[in-house]
């Protein structure tokens, strides 16, 4: 069964300050999926979002070996966070995929200027979708991703916190999370990420999960 790795991320004004690392991130992911040598049928999805643009498709639905690198025109932060609209959005684009999806949210800020969907209504999606097997991941950079992430009906095991400086690591760890899950088949997982870490971090090993 072929897998849809859509990768949902935040262009808004706050993510500009961390504009050269996230192009850099990205890239590296992408490039680590198209070099594991699964030889798999995956196809690849890079949306962002802002008040600007709604959701715009960066990269729309290629083979994951083909997948282009993000230029720094493609990633130009600004605006608002209308959150639940683009997940609602890309959610809509996935809906005729009959393979797996991965979706991937990446944000650094709340909600606060959706204009047609409800939180509400991405609750009830994300549950559907994750019975029907969609394994859904939240990453937040400097916000609490286990909360956040809760507050959409993602699992903790899901999510992942980091802050700008280790926005590289975080995306490794995406990476490798990522790989795993594609050399298991596509099956979703509530612990993606592995069970969440709690109390301080010292930093020595990347990025919590949660």
């Amino acid at each position: 069964m072929s897998t849809h790795i859509f990768l949902l991320l935040d262009m808004t004004g706050s993510m500009s300050s961390k504009k050269e690392a996230t192009i850099d991130a990205c890239n590296e992911y992408i490039g680590g999926q198209q070099s594991n040598g699964l030889g798999d049928d995956t196809v690849f999805t890079l949306g962002v979002f802002n008040t600007n643009v709604g959701m715009e498709r960066i990269v729309d639905g290629v083979p994951m070996d083909q997948a282009p690198r993000i230029e720094h025109e493609h990633y130009r932060p600004d605006g608002a966070t209308p959150l639940y609209d683009a997940i609602g959005q890309a959610m809509d684009l996935l809906e005729p995929y009959e393979g797996q999806v991965l979706f991937i949210i990446q944000t650094d800020g709340e909600e606060n200027s959706s204009q047609h969907v409800t939180r509400k209504d991405v609750l009830r999606r994300v549950a559907e979708k994750t019975a029907a097997g969609w394994q859904f991941l939240y990453l937040g950079c400097d916000i609490d991703a286990m909360g956040r992430g809760g507050d959409l009906g993602i699992a903790a095991g899901n999510t992942m916190s980091y802050d700008g400086a280790t926005t590289g690591a975080a995306f490794r760890n995406l990476g490798d999370s990522t790989r795993t899950y594609r050399a298991r088949g596509s099956t979703s997982s509530p612990s993606f990420f592995g069970a969440p870490r709690t109390g301080a971090d010292d930093g020595s090993d990347g990025p919590n999960s949660g």
